[in-house]
């Protein structure tokens, strides 16, 4: 009837038809994403109609993924070396923005804890992100004795069962450290924010190194920027009350993260923030040094 009388009204050559155009579906979006941060800074993704969002822990789905050119999902959440690293080879997902700026910290109870030689110190990771950036901005001044743990929170619990005097982490795990220490009758603080020293060593405007960025097909058909800016406008726009009530939407255990209260209240400490490929070009550049990459040519999307 709609179509009849829109029919009608060109053949009479009338301004206006009586029925109103009917509205167009919502294009279908996938998303694989990584918990943690990364699953922090994507939360409007949820806002988002028709978008089907796969959360996974690790980086083996990743890794897989990111290599298909005709793969399942629309977008992938990826570290960014990560991402780097595999489109070097298979040129399948480009970068569209980056999202979380690094979020390690070193706990303690006394500033420049790791000054003195008497102290252990606990650290993460020490092949990966924040084994690389610990050992850019801060190994050179460490005199303490120091101890790799396969995982943070493993590290986390040398520093609460006091086999560590400080320790490397990241958030929110952090948080909970010093709110868990506190119950049992101990101070801690965050004594270092490794990403303010990554600026400094650089002389960057911004805190922090690209962490993890949204990646997309690159020969993809599908018009995304519904999907790009539901994220962008949850991350600009971010309070805590959005934020509280999108992880328990979500359900925090979903996301790998503690609980919705510290996601909200690590936000700011989680340096979540979108920024487009193009603009952060100079920083991606500066972090793939640390994982001795060369930026891709055409990694980023323009």
């Amino acid at each position: 009837m709609k179509t009849v009388c829109f029919a009608l009204a060109c053949l009479l050559g009338m301004s206006a038809c009586a029925s109103a155009p009917q509205k167009e579906d919502s294009e279908p979006y996938s998303m694989l994403c990584p918990n943690g941060a990364p699953a922090l800074a994507t939360l409007g993704a949820a806002n988002v109609e028709n978008t089907v969002i796969s959360r996974v822990e690790g980086t083996d789905a990743l890794l897989s993924e990111l290599a298909k050119k005709d793969g399942e999902y629309d977008v992938i959440v990826a570290p960014i070396n990560l991402g780097a690293k595999v489109y070097s080879q298979a040129e399948a997902y480009q970068l569209a923005a980056v999202v979380t700026w690094g979020n390690l910290y070193v706990v303690g109870s006394q500033d420049k804890a790791w000054e003195d030689p008497n102290n252990k110190m606990a650290l993460f990771g020490e092949n990966a992100v924040p084994g690389l950036v610990y050992n850019d901005v801060l190994a050179d001044q460490v005199k303490a004795q120091t101890t790799w743990y396969n995982a943070v929170s493993d590290a986390q619990q040398a520093l609460l069962s006091n086999q560590a005097d400080l320790a490397l982490l990241a958030q929110p795990a952090a948080a909970a450290t010093i709110s868990k220490a506190k119950e049992n009758g101990k101070e801690l603080k965050v004594i270092a924010n490794l990403q303010e020293m990554w600026k400094e060593k650089r002389g960057n405007d911004t805190t922090g190194y690209p962490q993890a960025g949204i990646f997309i097909k690159k020969d993809g058909k599908k018009n995304l920027d519904a999907l790009l800016t539901g994220i962008e406008t949850f991350d600009e726009n971010a309070n805590e009350k959005s934020i509280v009530e999108a992880v328990e939407a979500a359900g925090a255990e979903n996301l790998g993260l503690p609980n919705a209260q510290i996601a909200a209240k690590t936000w700011d400490a989680q340096n979540i923030r979108y920024v487009t490929g193009p603009n952060a070009k100079e920083q991606i550049e500066q972090f793939l040094s640390l994982f001795s990459i060369v930026l891709p040519e055409t990694l980023i999307a323009e």
